[in-house]
Formats: structure tokens, sequence, C-alpha cells
């Protein structure tokens, strides 16, 4: 486990003097969908609270926008997605059902699902070639929303884990949260203001607290907590990664 903290460090501060402020739009794209997710089943998990709404919308309009934007950068790659994109995200919303709550149809949860674990499937076979110390926290952020994510799926599904299938695993939560740790520590070690380790040390207090929740789907009731602390935990990566890049 030290080599593997030694050979992160190690890549961190390789790429650290040559960062690149951009971010790929499938990355951007798929952290949008897993934030819209998120939001969309606290909105069911609520009982209809409107801040999750608004949050699901906007986030739903990002994914949008990124994703033509990633049709421009490979359209081939794009076609897919936008393919299986395009046959759920018009009907996303719920339907209010009296003694009920909010409910959506199993095959439309399916979807959104599968989509999710399309694009991370695909971030997952592309990550070894982002080299930048931007792309690399981004990641970061990307997994904890990802895992997030998956979280507010089972907490808000009929049956929970056992709607998990093994087309699901793409999405390996404990595997995710072992590489995350590692590379947290590893950035913890590159030299930086002390303002950026205060943000990293808030980030490891933050994820302390929603990693078993969202590993091991313990606790569904700690949705409210695990959407506050996954959305400070994402704000703290990117104060960080900007002031680590002099921005």
């Amino acid at each position: 486990m030290l080599k593997i903290h030694h050979s992160l460090a190690l890549f961190f501060l390789l790429t650290i003097s040559n960062v690149s402020l951009g971010i790929s739009a499938l990355t951007q794209h798929t952290l949008s969908v897993s934030q819209s997710m998120s939001a969309f089943y606290m909105y069911s998990l609520t009982d209809g609270d409107t801040q999750y709404k608004d949050d699901y919308q906007r986030y739903l309009v990002e994914a949008e926008q990124h994703l033509q934007a990633f049709q421009k950068q490979d359209s081939v790659s794009a076609f897919e997605l936008k393919n299986q994109w395009d046959k759920f995200r018009a009907h996303l919303q719920f339907e209010y059902v009296e003694g009920a709550g909010f409910i959506i149809p199993v095959s439309l949860r399916m979807q959104y699902r599968a989509y999710l674990n399309t694009l991370y499937g695909k971030i997952v076979a592309l990550s070894n070639s982002e080299t930048n110390l931007t792309e690399q926290v981004a990641l970061m952020s990307l997994s904890v929303e990802v895992m997030s994510a998956r979280f507010f799926d089972i907490a808000s599904a009929l049956y929970g884990t056992l709607s998990i299938s093994n087309k699901d695993v793409v999405i390996d939560a404990p595997k995710m949260a072992l590489k995350f740790n590692a590379r947290l520590k590893a950035m913890q070690k590159l030299p930086a203001s002390a303002k950026v380790k205060k943000n990293l040390k808030a980030v490891a207090r933050k994820w302390a607290f929603i990693e078993d929740s969202v590993t091991n789907y313990k606790g569904e009731a700690a949705y409210l907590l695990v959407y506050y602390n996954k959305q400070k935990i994402s704000r703290l990566l990117n104060k960080s990664r900007d002031m680590m890049a002099g921005t």
C-alpha cells in the first residue's frame, strides 16, 4: 500500500507543473449525470422537497450541454451515448401516488442506472490516459459523486440492494473508495499552501462521515448527511485544485 501511495504522489508531482485547466467533456457529462441522479432520488426520499427538484433539473441541463460538447470532440463515441440518453431523458419525472409517495417505473430506473454504468465504464477505460492534475482531481470528485448516486439509487429503490444485477458491478464502490483514499493521501503529501492542506483535511473528515454508507449501502436513512457532505467534498477538491494550479 505504501508503494501505491508513493507512486501516486510521484505521479502528481510529475504532472503538477504541466496542469491543463481543461476537464474532458465526457468527465463533465458523467459528473452532471451523477449529480442529477443523487438529486433526483433525494427529491423522492424527501417527499418532494423542491430544492432537490431544482438541483436535478439544473444538473440534467448541464449534462445535456456537456454531452453536446462531447459530440463535438468525438462524434463516434458520443453517438451511442446520445441514443441511450435520448431514450429516457425526457421521461425523468416522478408520479405521486397517494400512500406510496413519489415513484418512477422500474424500467426508467434501470435505464437511468444503466446509463451511468455505461458512462463510468468509459471513464475507467480512459482514465489511464488522463495525465494532468486537473483531470485527476476531477476524477476524485467524480468517484465520490458516482458512489453517492448509486447510494441514492439503492436507498430509494423498493428492493434496495436486491435490485442490483451483475451488470451494475462496473460501479464497484469499495474498490473506488480504496482508489479515492490512495489519491487523497497522495495529494496530501504534495507541497501545497496551508489553505490547500486545510481543505484536504476537511475532505478526509467529510469523506469519513459517508464512506461506509456509500460503499456498503448501510444507514440509508443518512441520505441527508451523504448529500451534504458529497457536495462539500467536491467544492473543497475543486478549490484545492484551482489553488494548486495557481488560478
